[in-house]
């Protein structure tokens, strides 16, 4: 596998404080996936050092400018801090697709997350312990691709790996002979983690997301095959996680099931105490309150070994009903999704933008908000001047057909 490095030539108007570095790479991005969890720190070591104040607040501006599209400026951020971003060319599929790779260049084990930015179902697929949970880190890798989501989140070690534990709450038996705190290593139980701040930040701009998390437990003899949980006992509207039980069953009508917000008395796996699925759900605190609201949007999918998580085969059941859950869109003049793009140039601008959605000629509706969440202005013309704005970043919501997107226009 050849690895060349792209440098992206600085432009006056439109990067003119970026000379980042892209790593370009091609192949498969399920087999690059496959080499990380290879080689990832195990049980022991300390190999899991928390990232600090700085460090999360760094990420957060790769995150912003990587869902921007301002490649470079997200890898300049990466770099100072440990992270290459990788142009990830799949040439195994059909049309090839191009995926972009945050992966540790250091000791920084926070984790490898892959971002889709022509994606055709807003699913986040995360896989927060790929080696205790066995298969689930190849599995995730599999279903993200499987399914166009837009996004894969990855742990960067084994649960166990730092001796140190979480202050949230919540214990386990996974680490140890005796029940204890989680450790720090443990992403879903700690809240300064790249992992919560990737969740958070995808929670943040895109509005129809939804989280999608791979588990894995040893089946007791009072147990189902599967334990689906949105992280309350609440049924949400709608409720997708009965329509992705249905779709699963269809794949396998071997499958037994226990659905925290159905089966009322049910208390096993079921996520209550995850920092992710709080976050999403708006607990008042995320380390130590369970939610008393949902919104749908979290899955904790606990899965037996052999029925889902063994093979492919099994993966491709969970691909399955996660594709027949939630539906590819197709827009309203009848072109496909995986064929439109929304762009807003020149970005940053001083003065006029022009929107553009290819293979898309319908009625489009622009709302400009301020970083406060102000509403400034309501439009259904797709170029707009920002010459009175006062320079900063604003964000644009675009709706059109069935489909709503937010892009932030940097104003100089």
């Amino acid at each position: 596998m050849k690895r060349l490095v792209l440098v992206f030539i600085v432009s006056v108007t439109i990067c003119k404080q970026s000379n980042g570095q892209v790593v370009i790479d091609t192949g498969d991005v399920f087999v690059e996936i496959s080499s990380v969890i290879s080689t990832m720190p195990g049980h022991s070591g300390n190999d899991y050092i928390a990232p600090d104040t700085a460090q999360l607040n760094t990420w957060g501006y790769v995150l912003e400018n990587l869902i921007m599209g301002d490649y470079a400026k997200a890898s300049d951020s990466a770099n100072t801090i440990g992270y290459d971003l990788i142009q990830f060319l799949d040439t195994t599929l059909t049309n090839s697709t191009t995926y972009y790779i945050l992966k540790t260049n250091s000791s920084n084990y926070w984790g490898t997350y892959v971002y889709n930015p022509n994606y055709c179902r807003p699913l986040v697929i995360q896989s927060p312990h790929p080696i205790l949970d066995i298969n689930t880190g190849i599995e995730g890798i599999h279903v993200f691709k499987r399914t166009e989501a837009l996004f894969f989140c990855l742990s960067g070690t084994n649960r166990c790996n730092n001796s140190t534990y979480s202050t949230c709450d919540g214990t386990t038996l996974m680490c140890s002979s005796s029940s204890e705190s989680y450790r720090i290593s443990d992403l879903p139980h700690n809240l300064s983690t790249v992992f919560q701040s990737t969740t958070d930040s995808l929670f943040r701009n895109y509005d129809n997301t939804h989280f999608i998390q791979l588990h894995g437990f040893t089946k007791l003899s009072t147990d189902p095959y599967v334990i689906l949980s949105n992280g309350t006992q609440i049924t949400p509207s709608p409720d997708h996680m009965s329509t992705f039980k249905m779709e699963l069953y269809e794949e396998d009508t071997s499958l037994t099931f226990k659905v925290a917000h159905v089966d009322l008395t049910w208390t096993r796996l079921r996520g209550f105490y995850n920092v992710q699925s709080r976050l999403v759900n708006s607990s008042s605190d995320y380390c130590n309150s369970n939610a008393t609201t949902t919104n749908g949007r979290f899955f904790h999918f606990e899965q037996e070994q052999s029925k889902l998580r063994d093979d492919e085969t099994g993966w491709d059941k969970v691909a399955n009903a996660l594709i027949n859950t939630f539906t590819c869109p197709v827009l309203s003049n009848g072109a496909d999704i995986l064929n439109e793009k929304l762009t807003i140039s020149p970005n940053p601008t001083n003065d006029r933008i022009t929107l553009d959605i290819n293979c898309y000629n319908g009625p489009v509706k622009v709302e400009v908000y301020n970083l406060s969440g102000r509403l400034l202005e309501t439009t259904n013309s797709t170029t707009l001047s920002l010459r009175d704005y006062a320079k900063g970043i604003y964000v644009f919501k675009v709706s059109y057909a069935d489909r709503v997107k937010e892009i932030k226009v940097v104003k100089e």
